[in-house]
């Protein structure tokens, strides 16, 4: 992908941290976004109508619509799924932890985290109430989507490594909000200061219902902290950089170069990743690594030990040895590594289900796995080592960090992946008109053409 986008400001000069990430956002513009670009975006909105149609009925989600209905917060957002319209705060918490309820959603190694479910949460309703254009959503989702991640270069791994869940912390949305209501620099410097001061998000939790809740709770927050600061409610402008600020507080060793500096092919936007499978990222690699052995002949009875190898960042990411519940499998290395051993697919969303968490074979094979770590690793990559009983061995090596295959692949993929997830819950006929809707968004009016409607029962129309 060619191209960036940089207001020209930049390039004699460099304001204190916020406001350069104020001004930056704010530069953003659909005709300045390469072809390539817009194609990205629309992808990454293609991925979030997936995974949370395929999430909308979840018993958290419906909860969370009851508490907010319960607390008086309805209104005029829709909510997909459910027919109570809600506050535009609430949509955006709401349909955040659904984007996030399966970890099926894109991720973006410069937070370690997942940007879309987070920005597009946040800017839909606001959108749908302003009744702004698709371009200019498209033009804000790359503001949040770039600003996000620029906020995660300066945090550094060490921040995720440190306990932080980065989706929630450096979510940005604010930067995004602000660009769609077209706020000053000063207004949008106060938002991201006032959705700093709300960052949090903790990795102790990954494996509960808390973890898509964190993504739900950024876009929330990253709304109202635009919506605040478009109201009046100053909160500073040297929030993020300061000595007891965003950044010194959330890191221990933050890299503002890293964060100014021009990412390959200009935009974040290149690096997006996006899951064929419904786990945790940081367990692709060892399910593709038990792929490739298998078609290579692997056979399970003939394995004696198995060895995985990953990088130490993935100990307290998704490492959790014996999982007992859907939610806990998804952060399993040894549990995935398992499936892909097995053949067993692990694009469904009910790939994790009870009977296969509790059966024996699979738990065996688990059982017989040992994880080391080894900093010769990206951060996404894995090795997998198998001995066997009669001394001989195979290896295999992946690194799911990188994308794989053309733009068109990834089209295909990704529509393949739509209908998968979506058709059963609003039928073939409905999911074939969203995704055209989508793919063929640059010429809509507004948000409105991606209305849905989801039958009660799910359906064929």
């Amino acid at each position: 992908m060619r191209g960036t986008v940089m207001p020209a400001a930049h390039a004699t000069s460099q304001p204190p941290a916020t406001r350069w990430l104020a001004e930056h956002a704010l530069g953003f513009d659909y005709d300045m976004l390469p072809a390539d670009a817009r194609r990205i975006v629309r992808h990454c909105i293609l991925d979030w109508y997936a995974v949370t149609l395929a999430a909308c009925r979840e018993p958290a989600v419906a909860a969370l619509v009851d508490d907010a209905l319960e607390e008086g917060a309805g209104g005029a957002s829709p909510v997909i799924g459910h027919a109570a319209g809600v506050s535009q705060g609430a949509a955006a918490l709401i349909q955040g932890t659904a984007a996030h309820w399966l970890d099926y959603d894109d991720v973006n190694l410069a937070i370690t985290g997942h940007p879309t479910a987070v920005v597009y949460s946040a800017l839909l309703p606001l959108a749908l109430a302003r009744g702004s254009t698709a371009r200019e959503v498209m033009a804000a989702f790359a503001a949040g989507y770039e600003t996000a991640c620029r906020v995660g270069r300066w945090l550094g791994d060490v921040h995720y490594r440190h306990g932080y869940h980065a989706t929630a912390t450096a979510g940005a949305v604010a930067a995004a909000c602000a660009r769609l209501m077209r706020l000053s620099t000063a207004q949008t410097a106060s938002a991201l200061c006032l959705a700093g001061t709300q960052a949090a998000g903790l990795k102790a939790l990954f494996g509960t219902m808390a973890k898509p809740l964190h993504a739900g709770l950024a876009a929330r927050n990253g709304l109202m902290a635009a919506r605040l600061a478009a109201r009046g409610l100053g909160a500073g402008q040297q929030g993020l950089e300061a000595a007891q600020g965003f950044a010194a507080v959330l890191s221990p060793a933050p890299d503002w170069p890293a964060a100014t500096a021009t990412p390959p092919g200009g935009l974040f936007l290149g690096g997006r990743l996006f899951k064929y499978h419904a786990s945790c990222y940081g367990t692709h690699a060892v399910i593709e690594c038990g792929r490739m052995l298998r078609e290579r002949g692997a056979r399970v009875q003939d394995i004696a030990r198995i060895t995985l190898h990953a990088h130490p960042g993935s100990e307290n990411m998704c490492n959790i040895a014996t999982p007992r519940t859907a939610n806990e499998a998804r952060f399993s290395l040894r549990m995935n590594a398992a499936f892909g051993l097995l053949g067993l697919d692990a694009s469904a969303i009910d790939a994790y289900t009870p009977a296969r968490l509790a059966d024996p074979a699979i738990a065996e094979l688990r059982d017989r796995m040992r994880v080391e770590f080894h900093d010769d690793l990206a951060m996404i990559e894995s090795r997998m080592l198998i001995e066997h009983h009669d001394g001989s061995a195979m290896q295999a090596r992946h690194d799911a960090g990188v994308p794989a295959g053309s733009i068109d692949d990834e089209a295909a993929c990704l529509q393949a992946k739509f209908h998968a997830l979506a058709a059963p819950v609003i039928g073939v006929g409905a999911a074939g008109r969203l995704r055209d809707a989508i793919l063929d968004l640059d010429a809509a009016p507004g948000l409105h053409a991606l209305a849905v409607t989801v039958p009660a029962t799910g359906g064929a129309a």
